[in-house]
């Protein structure tokens, strides 16, 4: 399902930096004529702090065992929301790009669910994460000529799942574990507002996991483990920025 999203969503942000091209072409011949809300936000720190809420939904990129007996294939059932919650630490290193770093916690559930070749239905696990993330990346935005400048931000983030050192739940049909660490390449795009006492930004981005993160199995759960060879983690992140 999300697999769909961020197939879309190459587009759209191809279509964000299509747009962030003609952005400073377009504000050359039309200058709103407006006043500037903190006009020196840009140069009277090199260094600010802020805070960050954001509502994503994760995945699981799925990719089946051909050897196996059981013939068994899975997938993420539906998607259900999560939430993130970070601090934010940005460096400017010119005005118009940045180095930021975003530690924070992130919550979430993937259900994945198994099904025999002809679509009949075996068994679904609640798969919850409770992500520990220390997301770095570089934010390039637009010469600021408003109060609204829009921004291209791409980075890298390592997550480590603290519900990963849970014991497996047998009575819950949980028979797969997770990894405990992963690195996650990060991109999207973002407008800031800047407001009479504070910067908002609005942000949509994707994170793609790096690695198999299928840890091991109990016995019972032999059979579900068998039936998949990689297991990767996705995430489409909404966020909203306080600086």
């Amino acid at each position: 399902m999300l697999k769909k999203i961020v197939k879309n969503y190459k587009y759209i942000f191809l279509f964000a930096l299509i747009s962030f091209a003609s952005f400073n072409q377009l504000f050359a011949q039309f200058k709103p004529p407006q006043i500037l809300n903190d006009p020196d936000y840009d140069f009277e720190k090199r260094l600010r702090f802020g805070f960050s809420l954001s509502l994503h939904v994760m995945d699981f990129q799925t990719m089946s065992n051909p050897n196996q007996e059981e013939l068994l294939f899975s997938d993420v059932s539906h998607l259900i929301p999560g939430f993130n919650v970070n601090v934010v630490s940005d460096l400017r290193i010119v005005p118009t790009l940045h180095l930021r770093f975003l530690p924070g916690l992130a919550f979430g559930q993937r259900d994945l669910s198994f099904y025999q070749q002809d679509g009949t239905y075996v068994h679904t696990m609640k798969m919850e994460s409770s992500f520990i993330e220390m997301p770095i990346a570089l934010k390039y935005a637009a010469v600021r000529k408003s109060n609204v400048r829009p921004y291209l931000i791409a980075g890298t983030n390592f997550r480590i799942d603290m519900a990963a050192y849970k014991k497996l739940n047998i009575e819950e049909g949980i028979y797969l574990r997770l990894v405990k660490g992963d690195f996650y390449y990060e991109y999207g795009f973002g407008v800031d507002f800047f407001l009479t006492y504070f910067k908002l930004s609005t942000e949509v981005k994707i994170s793609s996991g790096s690695r198999n993160v299928l840890a091991r199995a109990d016995e019972l759960g032999e059979m579900y483990a068998n039936a998949i060879d990689r297991l990767k983690s996705q995430m489409v992140i909404l966020s909203f920025h306080f600086e």
